[in-house]
């Protein structure tokens, strides 16, 4: 989406409503408390999951809270 005026009609609607993609906004995907983990490496069932260092829990890249911050 280009950030200004002179874009579709639909992206002018968007920008005219602040409109953000998830990835835009603040979550723990961009958040410098984040990391991803990978859990049974070397395996079939190797996983990569998102984790909170100051929680210590497992966490989902759109969730979000109060200790956020940017990388």
């Amino acid at each position: 989406m280009k950030p200004s005026m002179s874009g579709s009609w639909t992206e002018q609607k968007m920008f005219r409503m602040g409109y953000l993609k998830s990835s835009d906004r603040a979550g723990c995907h961009n958040c410098i408390l984040s990391e991803d983990v990978i859990s049974m490496p070397d395996t079939d069932y190797e996983r990569t999951h998102l984790r909170c260092k100051r929680g210590e829990f497992a966490t989902t890249k759109t969730a979000i809270c109060n200790e956020w911050m940017t990388k």
